[in-house]
């Protein structure tokens, strides 16, 4: 009987040893089995005393894993040495071995903590083109080492679509912490999000507190988010790396674990015959057939239809709503449609104002939902029934190139002087028509 042990190994600090207890016992939980928890920094002794209890025990594999963000090489090192030393003294034994967190996940999670420190500090909304979020690295002597908190900051930007995500160091290298928040400030930012790049707490922690204590600027509000160690994702994000360090061995684990976390590569044929039998139901008909090709050329723009008063007849101008949602070839537009600026609104506001009457009528016709028209400037938001309604609806909405955004139940487009009714603000209520409707008609369901 194949008896697995996870050994879960972090680089400092150990102050936060309660921490990483913590954290094995959900990856234990998740995992289903044994996990067995220690710092690379501490003796050797007593992991091997453990290790060797739970193989009396009938532990019969060991999958070693780093809580490390990134490609630490300290956690690298550190983690080769135990795995050789575990070999040397149990040569038979099989032994795994597991990287990192995957870059994309750690990306959502820091993402998640900084969005976390504006509800927290009630900004209302979090006015994304007014908050800065920065993350926060202990600073190394290798350069290569600094440019991975560089290109993780990028990562958050793109994975949560703020406007920019910028980084700062504690030491040995710039920009400190007070540094960045100062350019922030100078910018014009009104609130300024100070993300740990960590998994625990501990002495990095309180200089970072520290340092976010001293750059206070007076117009400027300088948040605090927390580190990774509590987030509910971490867990998910460790079980993939352990079905990663299997191998062609996940064969051997819980297929219920494999579809938990692994999604579509854990299926079986079968499964995936199910998986697309019921897509198909969905499918508009002339697309059920597998031998009938999918156009990818973007279909017709439809044409304004009028009513009686010469407005546009928002509710009359398509049919096929399912046809546009699931099978409409490329996006709606050919590039990003993006919120004005300030200063362009300030210099048209008339014009402005009427873009945002017909786009707040075309909303409401299609849709039936409130309207706010007088939120940030170059966003009206549609009030959705609830805040899942909102995130579907905002996903559905950017694959269109048309930029969203939310604030818990409000969805949030873009509107601008510049925008005519043939093009921009028909765009907008196009999308939003398609999304309501494929929400309405299938995705609740």
């Amino acid at each position: 009987m194949d008896v697995p042990l996870t050994l879960l190994l972090a680089p400092g600090p150990p102050a936060a040893r309660r921490s990483l207890d913590v954290v094995a016992r959900r990856l234990a939980a998740g995992l289903r089995h044994d996990v067995v928890a220690a710092w690379l920094q501490d003796p050797l002794d007593e992991l091997l005393a453990r290790v060797e209890a739970s193989l009396a025990g009938g532990a019969s594999r060991i999958v070693a894993l780093p809580l490390a963000l990134g490609p630490a090489e300290s956690a690298t090192r550190g983690l080769a040495r135990v795995i050789e030393i575990l070999r040397e003294r149990w040569p038979a034994l099989p032994i795994h071995r597991g990287l990192p967190l995957a870059i994309d996940d750690v990306a959502r999670m820091l993402g998640d903590r900084a969005r976390e420190a504006m509800r927290r500090a009630h900004l209302r909304p979090p006015r994304l083109s007014e908050t800065a979020v920065v993350l926060v690295g202990a600073g190394d002597a290798n350069p290569l080492a600094n440019a991975e908190l560089a290109r993780v900051a990028r990562l958050v930007c793109e994975a949560h679509r703020v406007v920019d995500v910028g980084y700062a160091f504690l030491a040995l290298t710039s920009p400190s912490v007070g540094e960045i928040v100062l350019r922030w400030s100078r910018l014009g930012a009104r609130a300024v999000v100070v993300v740990p790049y960590a998994v625990f707490g501990g002495p990095a922690q309180r200089r970072i507190g520290a340092a976010v204590a001293a750059a206070r600027i007076a117009r400027t509000k300088v948040l605090l988010a927390t580190p990774l160690a509590s987030h509910p994702a971490l867990v998910g994000a460790l079980v993939r790396r352990y079905l990663d360090a299997l191998g062609e061995d996940a064969a051997s684990v819980d297929p219920a674990l494999l579809q938990a976390f692994r999604g579509t590569h854990a299926h079986t044929l079968d499964e995936v015959a199910d998986v697309e039998a019921r897509v198909a139901a969905l499918l508009p008909p002339r697309y059920r057939d597998a031998v009938t090709a999918v156009s990818p050329a973007p279909m017709a723009a439809a044409e304004l239809e009028l009513d009686a008063n010469g407005q546009v007849a928002w509710d009359r101008m398509w049919q096929g709503f399912c046809e546009l949602a699931l099978a409409g070839g490329p996006p709606h537009r050919g590039t990003l449609l993006e919120p004005a600026s300030r200063e362009a609104i300030a210099a048209e506001t008339g014009r402005y104002a009427a873009v945002v009457r017909e786009l707040a009528r075309g909303l409401r016709i299609v849709t039936g939902l409130p309207v706010e028209t007088d939120g940030v400037p170059g966003w009206i938001g549609l009030v959705c029934r609830s805040e899942a309604m909102a995130i579907w609806l905002m996903r559905a909405i950017v694959v269109e190139n048309v930029l969203a955004r939310r604030e818990g139940p409000t969805l949030y487009l873009p509107a601008g002087p510049e925008f005519t009714l043939g093009a921009e603000i028909k765009n907008v209520v196009t999308v939003v028509a398609k999304a309501h409707h494929y929400w309405l008609e299938h995705a609740q369901r």
